[in-house]
């Protein structure tokens, strides 16, 4: 499995590397797996488990859909824009 590398070493947080990491190994053997076994004819299967991150669209795709979807809802019928703006750490 393939690591991501920030272009700029010492910048990434140990929070992002985690998040990134769980998003690429959701799903494989690399989050642990169990054994499944038929009672009936003992067919087993090995059953890989997921990330359960937050931010992963394989375990929390309809989560996020579905608040999306209420979110949507709540909006008022005027015009909207998102402006990011930085305040000095001295405030």
């Amino acid at each position: 499995m393939g690591w991501y590398a920030s272009p700029l070493p010492g910048l990434q947080s140990k929070t992002h590397g985690r998040a990134l990491f769980d998003l690429q190994a959701c799903g494989t053997h690399a989050m642990g797996d169990h054994t499944a076994a038929c009672e009936d004819c003992g067919h087993a299967q090995f059953v890989p488990h997921s990330c359960r991150n937050r931010l992963c669209p394989s375990c929390h795709g309809a989560g996020i859909a579905d608040w999306t979807a209420a979110r949507a809802g709540e909006l008022l019928p005027v015009p909207y824009f998102h402006v990011v703006f930085t305040l000095p750490s001295e405030l």
